[in-house]
C-alpha cells in the first residue's frame, strides 16, 4: 500500500486532540477537550485515510499503551461512528510495544492495513500474523492481545458489534495477575480443528474459536469468480467471509464481505434495512448515498445507514476493492431484516 504523506499534527496531545476534532474523530487517551462541529447527511460518515493515518502516527508517538501506559489500545474513531449498531475505528502498535491481555462481550475484528513481518494477533493462546489484507476474528469473551516485535508500526482498521450485545461491560484480564498470552497453541490450530476434520460435537460453541481469513485467500477466491463472470449489479463480485463453524455469517451480529468493482463500473441502486461498513483496500471512486455523492480513496473508512438507496461509481481507470462489515446476521436471528430491494 502506497504511504500517504504525513499531515501537520502538531505535537502535543492538545495539538492532536484538536487535529482530530477538526476532521471529526476522537483518539483513544486523549482529553477531550475539543468540541468537533457535527456532521449531517446521508454522506457523512466518511474518513480520509491520509488523515486518520496521520493522527495515528502521531499518536503512537506521544500516547503510550500497555500496564503502564496511558491507555490499554491506541486507536482513532470517527465522531459520528457509534450513532450506528457497528462501527469501523484504525488503530496503531509502534514497535516494540504490546496490549495488556483481556476479553470482552463484544465482537473484536480486525483487518490488517500494514504490518511488519514478525507482528502478531494473539486470540485464544495462538498467534495470528498480521499481513496486510488478512482478517482475524475475536470473538466475544476470547482472550486476545495484540504484538509488535518489528520495527515499524502495525495499523489495522476495527470492526466491533457494540450496538448489538447492550450487555454489561465486562472487561477480564488474565488469571493471577498474567499481562500477556502465552502462545501455547501451535500456528494454525484453530484453522485446522475447524476445517473438514473437526470434533463431531454438534452445536455452536461459546466462545467462538478464533478465525483467520488470509488475504492470498480472500483475493484467490475474488479472482476465481471474476473469472467466470460471477458479477452481482448491486455489488459487483462480491464474497462473504463464512465462518467455519456452520459456514454461515463471520459472526451472529455481523458478516465481513470483499468486493471488486471493475474500472468504470457502476453498480444498480439498491437498498437494505441493515448498517454497512467500509474500508477501501485498493483503488478509488465514490458512493452515492440517496442522491449525495461520496467520493473514496484508498484506505478510507465511511458508513452506509441502513435503508437508503445506493450505488458504487468507479470512475478511475483500476479497479477497486472493499472491505465491508454489515449487521444483517444480527437483524434476520431478530426477526428485523426485511429484506433487500434493488432499483428499477
Amino acid at each position: 500500500m502506497a504511504t500517504p504523506a504525513a499531515l501537520d499534527v502538531g505535537s502535543t496531545l492538545q495539538d492532536l486532540e484538536r487535529y482530530l476534532a477538526e476532521h471529526h474523530l476522537l483518539g483513544a487517551g486523549l482529553p477531550r477537550e475539543a468540541k468537533p462541529a457535527p456532521r449531517h447527511g446521508n454522506a457523512a460518515a466518511h474518513w480520509d485515510w491520509a488523515v486518520v493515518r496521520s493522527g495515528l502516527l502521531q499518536s503512537g508517538r506521544i500516547v503510550t499503551v500497555g500496564p503502564d501506559g496511558m491507555t490499554g489500545m491506541r486507536s482513532v474513531v470517527g465522531v459520528e461512528a457509534r450513532q450506528f449498531p457497528i462501527h469501523m475505528n484504525a488503530q496503531i502498535l509502534m514497535p516494540g510495544e504490546r496490549t495488556e491481555c483481556h476479553r470482552t462481550m463484544r465482537s473484536e475484528t480486525r483487518l490488517v492495513v500494514e504490518a511488519p513481518p514478525e507482528a502478531v494477533f494473539v486470540c485464544e493462546f495462538e498467534a495470528f500474523p498480521m499481513e496486510r489484507g488478512d482478517v482475524v476474528i475475536s470473538p466475544m469473551w476470547t482472550f486476545h492481545d495484540h504484538w509488535n516485535p518489528g520495527t515499524t508500526p502495525a495499523i489495522w482498521v476495527d470492526a466491533y458489534d457494540d450496538g448489538h450485545y447492550q450487555g454489561a461491560p465486562m472487561n477480564e484480564k488474565l488469571p493471577n495477575g498474567a499481562l500477556y498470552q502465552e502462545v501455547t497453541r501451535p500456528a494454525g490450530y484453530s484453522q485446522t480443528t475447524l476445517g473438514h476434520a473437526r470434533r463431531p460435537d454438534g452445536g455452536r460453541p461459546f466462545p467462538l474459536p478464533p478465525m483467520h481469513y488470509r488475504w492470498r485467500d480472500t483475493s484467490a477466491a475474488l479472482r476465481a469468480l471474476q473469472a467466470e463472470g460471477a458479477s452481482d449489479a448491486c455489488d459487483g463480485v462480491y464474497l462473504m467471509l463464512a465462518s467455519p463453524v456452520d459456514n454461515g455469517p463471520t459472526l451472529p451480529t455481523f458478516a465481513w464481505h470483499a468486493q471488486l468493482l471493475s474500472p468504470g463500473q457502476r453498480t444498480r441502486a439498491h437498498r437494505h434495512n441493515s448498517t454497512a461498513w467500509y474500508h477501501v483496500f485498493e483503488g478509488s471512486g465514490a458512493t452515492v448515498i440517496e442522491g449525495e455523492r461520496l467520493e473514496w480513496s484508498k484506505g478510507d473508512l465511511f458508513a452506509i445507514p441502513a435503508w437508503k438507496w445506493h450505488y458504487h461509481d468507479v470512475s478511475s481507470t483500476g479497479e477497486s476493492i472493499l472491505f465491508s462489515v454489515d449487521d444483517w446476521p444480527a437483524m434476520t436471528a431478530l426477526g428485523h431484516y426485511w429484506k433487500e430491494e434493488a432499483a428499477a
